[in-house]
């Protein structure tokens, strides 16, 4: 896809000329341009995967028994979210050794509202003191918090974590975190006193992602000295992003071009709790700026996952994140804005009957690869197109 242009005046001698003569004023016409750019994807999308049901709604009509409202506040996590399976014997050991064997990795970046943690290990390490004590590190790492207001993530002290109550029965060392923040990570040192925030890595091993935790003590006694060694092992905690039940996954083109149909410019899910929209942006295959607009909050989505706009993420060109998500305040249509390659402004569109620049699919959608025509993953969706009934992922 082609950079944005910006198009200023032409000055020449102290006279400012315009070339605007024939179908070339189009591109100084905004509402023009994009009219005519979806005309054009609108007649290559027929083009290729034929007539359109007059019926086909792409989905939409679904929303709105995927998004009925949940109880948050009633700990019954597996009745409105999936709860993560219980961390393996197996897994354990490899982030272990994985944690035991990296020196000072450096941290990933992981922005998350709502996310489970699971406790994974607690250190044995043992630790010597300025003054000559030994110190094991993970007895004196209490109260794990997150988020830049310091929340503190019950059942999580003393390097371990407690079994929590979950739909009325104890479930394996876990915590379901509702509207906070993965944005830092840290734990009261017991040795100390202090908060410890600059002690931690985040880290993605085998398609999952850790945190760890190297024990440090600075107190002024020199008892309450104690030096990091760089081994983030003295506590291991797993943390998920939440998967709501009720959610569903738009995927979209922005118009870029009109023989691009891979549907992956953008892919994002969303839910409800009755009180909030939380939107999980997975992936973004498009080269211009596009924002995710619900009512009044608007969020442009290179941005969100902290690269440039010329930048892909996740679709196998580009860079690879982790999801991003976010919550805003109240409910109702999720927008999606795109600013063209010629000045034009749109949102995308899913016109019943119509081409659509947007599709809604179930969270287990697998979404393409850069460039790979959504019918060559999924040849059921030229079917689909001509009829809404027909199954095609």
């Amino acid at each position: 896809m082609k950079k944005k242009l910006n198009f200023g005046t032409l000055a020449i001698m102290g006279v400012v000329v315009f070339s605007a003569c024939g179908s070339d004023s189009d591109l100084f016409d905004p509402e023009k341009v994009a009219a005519k750019k979806e005309a054009q994807y609108a007649s290559a999308f027929v083009q290729k995967y034929g007539e359109i049901a007059v019926d086909q709604d792409w989905g939409f009509g679904a929303i709105k028994a995927m998004t009925r409202a949940v109880d948050a506040n009633a700990n019954q996590w597996g009745s409105y979210v999936d709860v993560p399976a219980p961390v393996s014997e197996n897994e354990k050991q490899n982030v272990i050794e994985w944690f035991k064997t990296h020196k000072s990795p450096e941290s990933i970046s992981v922005n998350w509202s709502d996310f489970f943690i699971q406790q994974v290990y607690k250190g044995e390490d043992i630790y010597t003191s300025n003054s000559g004590s030994s110190v094991k590190g993970s007895e004196k790492m209490n109260k794990l918090c997150v988020g830049l207001n310091d929340e503190h993530a019950n059942n999580f002290n003393n390097g371990d974590c407690s079994n929590t109550n979950v739909n009325n029965q104890y479930n394996d060392k876990i915590m379901f975190m509702i509207n906070s923040s993965t944005e830092r990570f840290g734990y009261l040192g017991s040795e100390d006193g202090k908060m410890h925030y600059n002690n931690y890595t985040i880290q993605y091993i085998e398609g999952a992602y850790y945190v760890g935790f190297d024990f440090e003590a600075t107190g002024q006694n020199p008892n309450q000295q104690v030096a990091a060694d760089g081994y983030y092992s003295d506590w291991i905690v797993k943390i998920s992003p939440a998967v709501y039940t009720n959610a569903y996954r738009i995927i979209a083109e922005d118009l870029g071009d009109s023989d691009d149909f891979d549907f992956n410019d953008v892919v994002f899910d969303v839910a409800t709790d009755g009180e909030a929209t939380i939107i999980t942006l997975q992936a973004a295959g498009g080269t211009l700026p596009l924002y995710i607009e619900v009512g009044s909050d608007s969020r442009e989505v290179h941005e969100l996952f902290g690269v440039s706009n010329t930048t892909m993420v996740n679709t196998g060109a580009g860079a690879t994140k982790a999801p991003v998500m976010y919550r805003v305040n109240g409910t109702g249509i999720v927008n999606i804005k795109v600013e063209g390659q010629n000045a034009e402004v749109y949102k995308l569109k899913a016109d019943i009957g119509k081409a659509p620049q947007k599709i809604c699919v179930e969270t287990r959608y697998k979404w393409t690869a850069e460039r790979q025509d959504i019918n060559d993953k999924y040849p059921g969706f030229a079917d689909w197109v001509a009829d809404p009934t027909a199954n095609w992922y």
